[in-house]
């Protein structure tokens, strides 16, 4: 199965990712529209986070409205704000820098 998030390919995870908030929320809103051709998933936070996941039996792709930041070794996603700068690591981790 292929995955894609931002139009870029990720490694495909059975357990998936994790979100990570860098501004954190306190509400959200969570919808599932189910079709012939798959299912599409919207979530917006309250922070002004948009994600939207369409899964087919083929492929996982998902847009966020914001740049994000894959730590592959720990299996999160990194949800960044303008300001955040990241430090990838060789072991495919990566660091906030506050």
């Amino acid at each position: 199965m292929k995955v894609y998030l931002n139009g870029r390919e990720v490694p495909f995870s059975d357990s998936g990712y994790e979100y990570v908030f860098i501004k954190p929320y306190e509400r959200h809103q969570h919808q599932t529209v189910k079709r012939e051709v798959g299912e599409l998933t919207l979530q917006l936070y309250d922070n002004g986070v948009q994600i939207r996941t369409l899964v087919t039996p083929k492929e996982v792709s998902t847009v966020i409205n914001r740049d994000v930041a894959i730590d592959k070794l720990n299996k999160k996603i990194y949800i960044l704000e303008a300001d955040t700068q990241v430090k990838e690591n060789p072991d495919g981790s990566i660091e906030i820098v506050q």
